[in-house]
Parts: C-alpha cells; structure tokens; sequence
C-alpha cells in the first residue's frame, strides 16, 4: 500500500508540474527535398522515346532526370493505377501498380524522377512510364504497371503539395487530331474544355452504369463529341449526370488497339471526382420530360436559356406583319394566311398576344410541314413540344435556333402525311423515317444481300439490354389515301434467341412511349427456322380503313430482352396507298401452304391464284431433308429459298400444275427443274401454253441426275390471256409414288401488243 501511495503522489507532482507550464517546443516540420534536380523537360522526354506505334517499351539508360507536379487523384476510385504528372511543357502518365496513390502523391505535390534504368513505352496507344509485358497476340513489348515498391524506391517528393502550382491547359475537342505531334502534346495533360454540355443528360441517366465502365460524350456548340470514362467502380458513379452546359476539366488518355495505324484510336477524358464538371445544373427544368411553360419561357426571354417548351398551338402571325406589337398582329385560329410561323400559349383559347410566344417554322423542314396552319387546320389548339432558344422574335416573346428537325419538336396529333409509299431500303433508311431507340444501344439499320437492300435490326453487338428500338414510317395521309391497304416482307435469322420479338403498330406519335393511340397489327410474318434464315414472307394485306380518321405512323418494333443470341429481324418493300399491285411476271409458289414445305402430296394454291395438284412442296436450304434440299437453292435474284412444286408421277394422281390468267400474254418462258427422289427413268414432262386460239406444247424428257438443278428456256410468243400448265408424263407408268420432278422459278416475259415484232424480244 505505501509503494501504490508513493507512485501516486510522484504522478500527481508530475501533473501539477506539467500543468504549470505552458511553454512546448513546437517539432520542427520536414519538408521533403529531392537530391536530384531535373535535367530534362517533359516535353523533350516524351519526344526522345516516341515510337510511331501503339505498343513498345524502352528502356531509359541515360542519366535523364524529369520532374512534374500530380495532377490526378484516384480518391474517387475514376481513375484507376494511374499516376500523371505535368510540368510546364507537358503531360505524363506514370503507370503503378498501387491503389490510394493520392495517400501520398497528393494534387499538386511535385515529384522527382531519375529516369536511368526505368522503362517509357506505351499500351495501346498511350505515351507511359511503366513496366515491359510481352503482348503475345502481336508478339510485341507494351507498357503494364510499373511495380509500386520500384516506383517508391525511385520516385522522390519535392516540397509540399501545392494545387496552385498546376496549370489547367484550356482546350477544344476539334485540337484533339490523332496525328504524331498532337498525340505527344495532349496525351496526359490536364484540360479543360468550356462551354459543353453531355449529350446523354435528361435528368436521369448516371456518371457510369452499375455493371462496366462507361462512355458518357461531351459536345461542344459545334457538334464535336468527346468520349469522357467513367468507372463503374468510381464513387461518384450514381450521381446524376450534370445537365444544362459548362466546363469540364479532365485528364487526356488516348486508346488505339490498331496493329498498324496511329490515327485509328480514341481520344477519351477522365475526371478526378464530379467538382471537375463546373457550372452545369441539375435542375430538370427544359428537359422533355420536365418542358417550360409558355408563361416560364417568357420569363426566361433573353437570358441565355434553352430548351423544350409546352404549349397549344392558337395561331400565327399575320400577314405583312414584321413586328408583333398587339393583338391584331396574330391570326387567331385556323387555316391561317402564312405557313411560316406558328403561336402557342398555356391556353387553347388563348388570345392575348403578351401571354403567347412566335415561333418560327424553318422553310423546307418536316417542322414547317407538319405544324403549320395553313395546311394542317387540325393543328389548331393542339398541344406542342418545341426545343430552342428562348430569345425573342418578330420584337416579341419568342423560341430561336430550331433547325425544324423531327428531334426538336414533338406534336400531339400527326398531321402532314403521305397518302402513298414505297420503299425499298434499296441504299439507306430515308431521312423521312424515325429510327427512334427507346432502350437498349444498337438501332435499326440499312444492309443488302445480293443486290438486294432491306432494313433489319439485331441486338447482336450491343452492350446495353434491353433493347426496343422503332422504326417508323413517315406520316401516313389514311384518311385521304386511295387505297388504306399496307403491305411488306419480312425475314427472319433467330440464332437460337429466346427472347427477340418483332411486332408493328399503328401510333399517333413519333414517341412509341407516350403516343395515346398504340395499336398493335396483326400482320403475316416471318417464323425463324432451326437454323440461318427464313425466306421472305408477304405481310398480306392490311386494311388501314380503322384508322381513316387522319393521319397515322407504322412503327416496326424490335425487343429483345438479355439472351445469349439475339435474332436478327429484316424487313422490305413496305407499301402504303398504292392500289392492289399487277401480279409480277413470275410464280408465288412461296405462297402455298402458308410458305412451308411439306412432303405430304395433295392440292395447293397461291395466293395469285397457281394450283397444283398431286403435288407436294419443297424448298430450298443448307442440308438435304425432305422436304428441304441444297439444289433447288433461292428466287431468282434473291436470297430468299424458292418453293419448288413436287409433281407426283403416280398413274391414279398424276401431278399437275396451272397457272391463273396472264393477260398480257407471253413471249419467252424460263423455269428451272430437277428431281430429289430416287427416279430410274429420269425426267419426263410437259409443258402446255394455251391462249389466243392458240396451244404450244413442250416436252421436257432428260436423263437428268438427281440433285441437280437445271434450266428451261423457251420462246412461246402468244398475246394475250393465256395459261401455263405443267402436267407429268410418268414415265415409270406405276400406281405408287414414281417420278416426282421438281418446277420452281418460273419466270416470263410479257408481249407488248403496240411493239413492233423485233422490239418484243428482250
């Protein structure tokens, strides 16, 4: 007990001793000094080691010292093993090995690097100091990590950290050109670029998906785009994308994978954390989904505001009229005298000129076109979405910068339509059409088959299911249409996907989201074999009359959810308006049976009206079985599979073959033939022209070899209505199923009776 007292009574005097004092020797503070002192700049650097390839690695072995101060941070988690550094001259990234690198190398704290014995090269397409990895798929050298206990054992600090030692170098997105001289002085500098704005921003959409690594564009006002990444695994990655336009400062990367090309490659920026988008908002307001209102957009008039604006449609501006200064100066209500502006306001019945905004309608453009007054009365005190500058116009409240396109502006009825189409996506999907992507990253595309052009659309290659993406047609004019009957063809590839759909509807809006009329058709389509593609089938014809209240967009749709394949839906020939067409001068065999084959013999009719009895159908394909055989091949001029009509040769059903009416008669026929089954006694048929008082008959008899496609060519020369009629000869003279040949492709020319002779032949 009195040791335990004598310690504490020790303490307490060294308390009381302690607390008596207020005087402390501060610890003097270590500023780290590097030994080295730098000898050569940045700039110099980078230019001795440049190579012209996108994967090397060099070795340092003079006695090269440079120095910079950090100008990244991996705090946030965007940028990943990655150190740069700056100096007056240039940029440089230093490629390590090591995480939280910011713990340390802090923005702006200068760093000295003796260079001898370390490595400088790139990794596709990147100016780096890094570590050699053999890259084997090009047996090549590239940069990796450096290790992070070579990079510390070498790399020495300078001073303390000063942010206002670096210099952030202002840029434009048209200076990044992919040439050697501007590789070497952008790559790794600090940047900013002023007065740009995201292009995926809506209010909604994030820095970066949850799943990878994503590319968000930054545009400038001149269109020019610029990929800025952003890391799934940044901290920042589910805040809002910033909206409105401002200033970005970022880090330049550059990626190219090209063996051989230094210009084929991608300039891209990384952010430190979101504090280097400045200026931007996240306000909603001028977004579609969030419009002015005609009463906000006049407040706003002048102060550098821009986006979509909700209102109805009361008038326009009357004639002669160069300044809006009163009532008098718009045409209130429809039709109007001029086309060339439209006025909205809050309310439809609006008529007090202070209360609405002139818009101006671009000459020549859909926007003119379809929401004028003069043309389209049922405009009137309808609701409109327009996106532009909220300036003022004709000295009144008005919307400025709109290019009239379909993308800025939205109405709530269709007006403007066609009453006829035909297109056949021969070279492009026309400027007329709405390639519209409601989900998803791949749209609706133009491509050809021998000679052959049609649109499709796959999720083959996208990375961001679900997809749902819309083609759709221009305005259809249904209720002024001479015909309301819709016809197209469509194909299709399934690859086995489980989840690819396509279906077509009716809309009244060029947004499949919002239309208030949706109205899914019924159409014959395409059924996806077990493997490559199918042939083309007809639609059939779709009766619009429903819908003859006004005007109408088809949309053509195609979803698919995630899968392991996605099919790979085409569609052509799509025609409105136009009248029931001529019957084209060759077969529709493809008709029968609903477009399948089957080796089940009996009588089968096409749609135009050819009949075949004791016949079964075969068609075209990659393997042979029955009833799908290689030799019979496609159409003629097609990649579409023939359907061949199988003529029985059996002496109680014998196959025959006839054709409806040709009115304009014929002058050259051509056909192919050939046989699948085992015959012994080869090919024995006849063919029979009959019209105009006249009959021509031609035997086809031929020791031909199975599987083997031939040709028959034959000038006939009969005007007018006229029939053609195949008819087995059976040869073999058996009661069971015996020389069964195969027609398909029949195809011939017609006689125009006002033509001299010598101009009838082709």
């Amino acid at each position: 007990m009195k040791r335990i007292n004598l310690y504490l009574s020790m303490l307490l005097l060294m308390v009381i001793a302690v607390g008596c004092s207020d005087e402390f020797d501060t610890p003097p503070m270590v500023v780290p000094t590097a030994k080295d002192k730098p000898n050569t700049t940045v700039a110099e650097f980078k230019e001795k080691y440049w190579q012209d390839v996108n994967n090397y690695i060099d070795t340092v072995k003079e006695d090269i010292v440079i120095h910079g101060f950090v100008t990244s941070s991996d705090a946030s988690g965007n940028i990943y093993k990655s150190l740069y550094i700056q100096d007056e001259t240039g940029g440089l990234a230093i490629s390590v090995n090591g995480n939280s690198l910011y713990n340390t190398y802090r923005v702006g704290q200068e760093i000295v690097i003796p260079m001898k014995d370390l490595f400088i090269g790139k990794y596709n397409g990147q100016q780096q100091i890094g570590y050699p990895q053999w890259y084997a798929a090009r047996s090549i050298w590239e940069a990796t990590f450096l290790p992070l206990e070579l990079f510390q054992s070498v790399v020495e600090i300078n001073g303390l950290p000063d942010p206002s030692s670096i210099d952030t170098i202002p840029c434009t997105i048209d200076q990044l050109k992919t040439d050697a001289e501007s590789l070497k002085k952008w790559q790794g500098q600090l940047v900013k670029f002023s007065d740009v704005k995201f292009e995926d921003a809506d209010g909604t959409v994030t820095y970066a998906e949850a799943t990878a690594t994503t590319n968000r564009n930054i545009v400038d006002a001149n269109g020019n785009t610029l990929v800025m990444r952003n890391s799934n695994y940044a901290d920042f990655r589910s805040s809002i994308l910033p909206m409105g336009t401002g200033d970005v400062v970022g880090l330049l990367s550059y990626y190219n994978t090209s063996a051989t090309s230094l210009s084929g490659g991608t300039w891209q920026l990384y952010i430190r954390n979101p504090n280097d988008c400045i200026g931007f908002t996240t306000s909603t307001k001028g977004l579609m989904k969030d419009p002015y209102t005609v009463t906000e957009a006049i407040d706003a008039q002048n102060q550098d505001k821009n986006g979509w604006v909700f209102g109805y449609i009361v008038g326009a501006v009357a004639p002669e009229v160069t300044n809006v200064t009163s009532n008098q100066d718009i045409q209130w209500g429809a039709p109007t005298t001029l086309d060339n502006t439209i006025v909205i306001a809050d309310d439809p019945a609006e008529n007090d000129y202070t209360k609405c905004i002139v818009v101006p309608l671009p000459q020549g453009t859909p926007f003119r076109a379809e929401a004028n007054l003069k043309d389209n009365e049922a405009a009137y005190k309808t609701g409109i979405y327009i996106k532009g500058d909220l300036d003022s116009y004709m000295g009144t409240s008005g919307i400025t910068g709109n290019s009239g396109s379909r993308e800025e502006y939205k109405m709530t009825i269709v007006t403007g339509g066609i009453t006829e189409l035909d297109e056949g996506f021969d070279s492009s999907l026309p400027e007329t059409w709405a390639n519209v992507l409601v989900s998803g990253d791949k749209k609706w595309y133009q491509t050809s088959f021998q000679d052959n052009g049609y649109a499709a659309m796959t999720g083959y290659k996208g990375t961001k299911p679900p997809f749902d993406a819309w083609l759709i047609t221009p305005a259809l004019d249904i209720k002024n249409a001479k015909s309301k009957i819709l016809t197209f063809r469509t194909q299709v590839n399934g690859y086995g996907s489980t989840t690819s759909h396509f279906e077509v509807y009716v809309l009244n809006s060029l947004d499949p989201t919002t239309a208030s009329k949706r109205v899914q058709l019924n159409p014959a389509i395409a059924v996806a074999p077990a493997s490559g593609y199918s042939s083309w089938v007809e639609s059939g014809d779709i009766d619009l009359s429903e819908f003859a209240d006004g005007c109408y967009y088809i949309g053509f749709r195609f979803e698919a959810k995630q899968d392991a394949n996605y099919a790979t839906w085409c569609v052509d020939d799509v025609k409105f308006g136009l009248g029931p067409a001529a019957a084209p001068n060759c077969d529709d065999f493809i008709t029968m049976n609903n477009g399948t084959p089957t080796a089940t013999f009996g009588t089968y009719t096409s749609k135009n009206g050819w009949v075949a009895t004791n016949c079964s159908l075969s068609m075209g394909g990659e393997t042979d079985a029955n009833p799908v055989f290689k030799y019979i091949g496609y159409k003629t001029d097609t990649q579409e599979y023939a359907m061949a009509v199988n003529m029985n040769g059996k002496t109680s059903a014998v196959g025959n073959i006839k054709s409806p009416t040709i009115q304009e008669g014929i002058l050259d026929l051509t056909f192919n033939y050939g046989y699948s089954m085992t015959e012994s006694n080869g090919i024995a048929f006849k063919v029979i022209v009959t019209g105009g008082g006249q009959t021509k008959t031609f035997e086809v008899v031929d020791t031909a070899s199975r599987y083997t496609a031939y040709t028959f060519n034959q000038e006939v020369n009969i005007s007018g209505p006229c029939t053609i009629e195949f008819q087995n000869l059976s040869p073999s003279q058996s009661n069971s199923n015996k020389d069964r040949y195969c027609i398909w492709n029949v195809h011939w020319t017609t006689i125009d009776a006002n033509a001299p002779r010598r101009a009838r032949r082709r």
